[in-house]
């Protein structure tokens, strides 16, 4: 099993980037959409509850400065150059039963 990401070019000359996960079913090989990561493929990373529980009370700070959140992706393994950071998504997927977390 493997996650991809995914550049899709528009029409309209945009480029967007989605989350595929590939894997061997039968012996075939069988491709599955994961999520969509907008126009940064940076900005959205499965995680687990365990890994974000510490710092939750900390993302939910409404005075938490863009260092103080490159610090705290930095700690859960999530390397990500947006800036401004204006939104922080908590993900729940529960058809996937995963979890992400997603910036914009």
């Amino acid at each position: 099993m493997s996650i991809t990401v995914r550049k899709e070019k528009r029409k309209n000359g945009k480029e967007y980037y989605k989350l595929y996960e590939s894997k061997r079913v039968n012996g075939k090989p069988v491709t599955k959409y994961i999520g969509y990561l907008g126009k940064n493929p940076g900005s959205k990373n499965e995680i687990t509850g365990k890994e974000m529980l510490p710092y939750v009370e900390r993302l939910l700070d409404i005075e938490i400065s863009d260092a103080e959140i490159e610090d705290i992706l930095k700690k859960i393994g999530m390397d990500c150059d947006i800036s401004p950071i204006t939104k922080i998504v908590l993900e729940n997927d529960r058809k996937l039963k995963k979890t992400f977390l997603r910036l914009k």
